[in-house]
Formats: structure tokens, C-alpha cells, sequence
């Protein structure tokens, strides 16, 4: 890995490890990291909604009719490094405290639910960091698709001969390469094509704790 992705994948875990307080989103995770990133001064600069039009990266196997919109793009020098997030999550309800006023019994963050399309979505993610390196291979050195969650379900994967199982996420899976798509056609697949990953890949789990909730986290390095 080269020194600003090592540099970039510190300061995440850094951040994740040391967060202290509920994100409610994942649009406020997003925007704390980017926060904790360009704050750090070891970046000369780090943008958000970071957008490529469909046309460029379809030329690259782009696979999906959407624009891109990277989560974060971290910039050293004339590199740079890509930042995909995801933030899937279960109920949590607490007390918080806004104006020196307690405010007693808040839903804090929301049910997520639907968790074969976020991890269909993850896989996702870093094809689209495959196709962001593809596209502009002397600029961008690599990128992480980075996922917190407090939702086990992410770190075990789905029942075996789920519809889904290419796409799982569980701890230790290894060797994630080549063709992934759904067994079989469902209302969820719908409009959720195939794809293929040029690399090959692992999942690690971590696990942390925020305002005393555990929560579980993994990088994939592209």
C-alpha cells in the first residue's frame, strides 16, 4: 500500500476508534471524518461529493446508469486517495443533551434494515474505486471502502443460500474476485446488476464501542 493510502487508512481507524459520540447518519459520518481529515493538516486538501459524470466512468465498465459521487477524496501533493463509506445501522435510543437541556428518550440512529442491498452496495463500493483507479491511473494511488456498523448481521453474513451470498460481508472471507451476482432474480435485485471485481480481496472485522454501544468496522484496501 502506498504512503498516502497507509497515511489515509490510519487516520480513519484513528478517528472510528476515538469517536465519542453517536453519528446519526451516514451523511454525519461523512462529513466528521472529512472534518477530522482536513483538520489533521497532513493533506493539502480533502473534498467531499467528489463527482465523475457516468459517460467517464462508463468507459471504464462502469456498470450502473448512476453519476459518481465519491464519499470523500483525500488529496497529497498530485495524489490521490478515495474514501468510500458506509454506515448501516440498528435502532439505538439515548438521552442527549442540546441547549445545556436533556432531552430524554431521542432516537439517535435509525433502524437501516434492507441488508443485502447495503452489502450488495459495499461490493459496490469498491468496484467503483476500481473504476475511479482505471480511470485516472497516475493520479488516484488507491482507495478504502470503509464500513461502521452496530449491526452484527454485517460481520456474520447472510443464512446460507441467501440470495445475496455473493455479496456477503462476513468475518475472514477471503479471495473476493471476478463475477458477483444475486443467485437468483427477486424484487431486490431488481435493478441491481452483476458486476466484476478486478481484484481480490478480504474482509477483516474490528470492533470498537461508541457512548458504550459496540459497533464493528472494516477497511478494504483497492
Amino acid at each position: 500500500m502506498n504512503l498516502l493510502l497507509s497515511l489515509v487508512k490510519v487516520d480513519i481507524v484513528a478517528f472510528i476508534e476515538r469517536q465519542q459520540e453517536l453519528m446519526f447518519n451516514e451523511r454525519d459520518f461523512q462529513m466528521q471524518l472529512a472534518v477530522a481529515l482536513r483538520s489533521s493538516g497532513r493533506y493539502d486538501d480533502v473534498d467531499v461529493e467528489y463527482f465523475i459524470p457516468n459517460a467517464a466512468a462508463t468507459a471504464r465498465g462502469y456498470e450502473w446508469d448512476s453519476d459518481l459521487r465519491l464519499d470523500i477524496v483525500v488529496r497529497s501533493g498530485g495524489q490521490f486517495a478515495v474514501v468510500e463509506l458506509k454506515y448501516p445501522t440498528r435502532r439505538i435510543v439515548a438521552d442527549i443533551r442540546r441547549f445545556d437541556t436533556l432531552l430524554p428518550g431521542v432516537e439517535i440512529v435509525k433502524n437501516h434494515g434492507a441488508q443485502d442491498i447495503v452489502s450488495y452496495n459495499y461490493w459496490k463500493d469498491v468496484r467503483r474505486i476500481e473504476i475511479i483507479k482505471a480511470l485516472f491511473p497516475d493520479k488516484v494511488t488507491g482507495g478504502l471502502a470503509v464500513m461502521l456498523t452496530n449491526d452484527p448481521y454485517y460481520t456474520h453474513g447472510p443464512r446460507r443460500g441467501s440470495i445475496c451470498d455473493d455479496f456477503s460481508t462476513a468475518e475472514g472471507r477471503a479471495g473476493v474476485h471476478g463475477h458477483l451476482a444475486w443467485s437468483r432474480d427477486t424484487a431486490t435485485s431488481k435493478g441491481l446488476p452483476p458486476f466484476s471485481l478486478s481484484g481480490s480481496y478480504s474482509v477483516r472485522w474490528n470492533e470498537t464501542a461508541i457512548e458504550g454501544h459496540p459497533f464493528y468496522f472494516t477497511l478494504i484496501e483497492i
